[in-house]
């Protein structure tokens, strides 16, 4: 740089290994200017040299801030760098080598496969705790296997958690539900067996009981209506108890194709209080009677109207009857 000093160099003091002293170059001092206010008194031609001295002392590299991490402090980051680099392979690692033991894909975990329907699972299944779910199904062409080697037990729950009813498997053979209304319906949702605390309903065209010891009821039974089988006969029966049939209105026994019958160890009673018991026959047999040899008292004697009606003639009486028996 050129100035009134003459030439010197531009870099700073404290960069500089030596410092040099410099003569001026020879050369004309500018006359005083009054328009700056700077005025030379230096004589004519007399060579002028400027010292600069800096004040500032030289700084010790160990005074010097060095940006940055040195040291011990250095080679513990870089160990932490490579233990944390090791610890995420390893991490990496397991996580692959886990997904491909587990099976994983994108669209499930091995047998269980998840979906827009909710969660399908192929082939067996166990569960070792309590299992929540709202429904249960199984695709068309399979069947649906629960098995337990401790029992099973279904619950259901309110909506302030009480179980309202429940369906227990025990390992015992026990099978019961707890309900207050069971129900058995058809594939059209018609009633068909009911179950309460009061009643039984069966709603069903016939009833057929399969075992052939037939079927025994302690308490009272109530129809409409018993009918056997096809070319099956009727029979009711009571071993060692007795057997009475008891009706508001009448009672009817019929047979279309077959006899009735009715045996009895003892007597049997055919009693009608404010009516009258009618055999209505082509043949009436009575065998078995007791015949009399025409020794003894005279004895009534049992005649018959011609409209069928039974009546007892007087002793030694021939067997006639006014308008008040047979009319």
């Amino acid at each position: 740089m050129a100035t009134r000093f003459g030439n010197y160099d531009d870099d700073a003091v404290w960069t500089r290994g030596t410092y040099e002293m410099r003569p001026r170059s020879p050369g004309p001092i500018p006359p005083a200017s009054p328009n700056n206010g700077v005025y030379y008194n230096a004589p004519g031609n007399i060579p002028h040299t400027t010292m600069v001295h800096s004040s500032m002392k030289p700084v010790p590299d160990s005074d010097i801030y060095k940006v940055g991490i040195y040291g011990w402090r250095k080679r513990c980051l870089y160990g932490f760098i490579v233990l944390l680099t090791i610890v995420i392979v390893v991490n990496l690692a397991l996580t692959l080598w886990i997904m491909t033991v587990l099976n994983f894909t994108s669209d499930g975990m091995g047998a269980m496969k998840i979906d827009d329907e909710g969660i399908r699972v192929e082939g067996k299944t166990e569960f070792d705790r309590p299992v929540k779910f709202s429904e249960l199904s199984t695709p068309e062409d399979e069947a649906l296997f629960i098995d337990s080697a401790s029992g099973v037990y279904i619950n259901a729950r309110n909506l302030s958690g009480q179980t309202t009813a429940g369906l227990s498997l025990n390992p015992d053979g026990k099978s019961s539900v707890v309900c207050q209304r069971f129900e058995v319906l058809n594939m059209d949702h018609k009633l068909l067996f009911f179950v309460d605390s009061e009643e039984i309903g069966l709603k069903l065209e016939n009833l057929r009981i399969l075992d052939d010891g037939g079927s025994v009821f302690e308490g009272a039974v109530q129809t409409s209506s018993i009918q056997p089988e096809p070319d099956t006969p009727l029979k009711l029966e009571s071993p060692t108890r007795n057997l009475e049939i008891d009706a508001g209105q009448d009672i009817e026994l019929l047979s279309g194709a077959g006899e009735i019958q009715l045996n009895s160890l003892l007597d049997i009673n055919l009693n009608s209080k404010h009516g009258e018991v009618r055999i209505d026959a082509g043949n009436i047999f009575m065998s078995g009677l007791e015949r009399s040899n025409g020794v003894g008292q005279a004895q009534l004697q049992l005649c018959v109207c011609q409209d069928g009606k039974l009546f007892l003639a007087a002793q030694r009486a021939d067997c006639r009857a006014d308008r008040s028996i047979c009319e």
